[in-house]
């Protein structure tokens, strides 16, 4: 996912990989609460706070 795709992602599910994991693994699933220049911020699973997160990393849930 590109920095856009993820600012038309925010409030909407999408999947964290991490590069060591297999591409068949499930992966951590979260909602896009905001995006800055850099960053896409995720709220994973029962997590208050959102993460920074690199938006190459994660994969919209359809």
């Amino acid at each position: 996912m590109t920095i856009d795709e993820a600012r038309e992602q925010v409030g909407h599910k999408v999947v964290y990989r991490a590069p060591h994991l297999a591409s068949d693994s499930p992966g951590e699933e979260g909602v896009i609460t905001s995006v800055s220049d850099s960053y896409a911020y995720v709220r994973y699973g029962a997590d208050v706070h959102s993460k920074a997160t690199y938006p190459a990393l994660l994969e919209a849930v359809s």
